[in-house]
């Protein structure tokens, strides 16, 4: 046996695919085509199977404790860079588990899951019309969800019973070629989505957050990624003066950050969050128990704060931010 070539280093690493089948029946044919996809995908995807067996029905009365099976199946979503769909065809719509675990990705509002994932569908059925009402009916929730859906090449696989093998694999070379096409369009897709669009604005807040615990913690460079370097940039501190200027403002911050001891708190309550285009902003509380240098006692601390994002770079990037005392009590 030849000895196994080393993994480049400089390789790009593969995109990672939930796949999320509509049936929950181990043996369906949604599932079955969904190994047969994971097998003819290209080495650009790594593909792997997020159940939603276990989720039991929505109520938003949990959302506040949510079951472990949600925050499972939320995790393993948010650590995917896109997903694909299979799905068969329940009364010419999908079916109750798909609909109901798309609820639940989508909430609590304003921290869906789903936002700007690059998606895919393929409906499967062993009757002759491809499951095209289930397929339309999951692209028609996309549009509220904001998932960038790959419209070319459509799969409607008809007739399921006859297109795999006992071993699961393609029977005809037509079945595989158009399968293999199918997955290789896809990773096309997914690359081009997430190459050229932006960075879902609501996983940024979750990474915004991360970065705020540790400024405050005296590490800066977590928030010198993600400022911008280009004017306007504008800074607005609760002491009443600031910084304006890209070079000025990121002067101020580190200046700021290096007041700050290690072993402090803080959390961020968002209470609006938008973008739209290559701009977003937040508005909210930032909550914290920081330890100043010299000081042997947490300051509390709560401000009131507005940012603004550019999509630049690559990224978002920090333009704006305006922060006065709130008066309210930290938590």
């Amino acid at each position: 046996m030849p000895p196994r070539k080393a993994p480049d280093p400089n390789a790009t690493p593969p995109r990672t695919v939930a796949i999320v089948v509509g049936s929950l029946r181990e043996g369906s044919y949604s599932r079955q085509v969904a190994r047969a996809l994971i097998d003819l995908t290209p080495p650009t995807l790594a593909c792997r199977f997020v159940e939603i067996g276990d989720l039991g029905l929505y109520n938003q009365d949990l959302d506040p404790k949510p079951p472990a099976s949600w925050t499972r199946f939320r995790d393993e979503l948010r650590a995917s860079d896109a997903v694909l769909f299979v799905t068969p065809e329940y009364n010419r719509s999908i079916p109750g588990g798909l609909k109901n675990a798309l609820d639940i990705g989508s909430r609590p509002e304003g921290e869906s899951v789903f936002d700007g994932m690059p998606a895919g569908v393929v409906s499967v059925t062993p009757y002759k019309l491809g499951a095209f009402g289930a397929n339309h009916a999951l692209r028609q929730t996309f549009v509220f969800l904001n998932m960038p859906v790959m419209q070319q090449p459509e799969a409607y696989l008809g007739d399921a019973a006859n297109l795999l093998d006992g071993a699961g694999k393609p029977k005809s070379k037509e079945t595989a070629k158009f399968l293999g096409d199918f997955m290789a369009a896809f990773a096309k897709w997914v690359d081009a989505t997430r190459d050229l669009g932006h960075e879902s604005f609501t996983a940024f807040m979750r990474r915004r957050a991360a970065i705020a615990a540790a400024f405050v913690n005296g590490e800066a460079e977590p928030l010198d990624e993600i400022l911008t370097r280009s004017d306007p940039a504008t800074f607005f501190a609760p002491s009443g003066d600031g910084a304006e200027g890209a070079e000025a403002v990121a002067e101020r911050y580190d200046a700021d950050v290096r007041s700050f001891a290690p072993k402090g708190e803080n959390r961020l309550e968002v209470l609006q969050a938008r973008a739209s285009g290559d701009l977003a902003f937040w508005t909210g509380y930032q909550h914290a128990r920081a330890r100043l240098k010299g000081k042997d006692e947490p300051i509390p601390m709560s401000l009131r704060v507005t940012e603004v994002f550019r999509f630049e770079e690559g990224g978002w990037k920090l333009a704006h931010r305006h922060a006065e005392q709130s008066g309210a009590p930290p938590s």
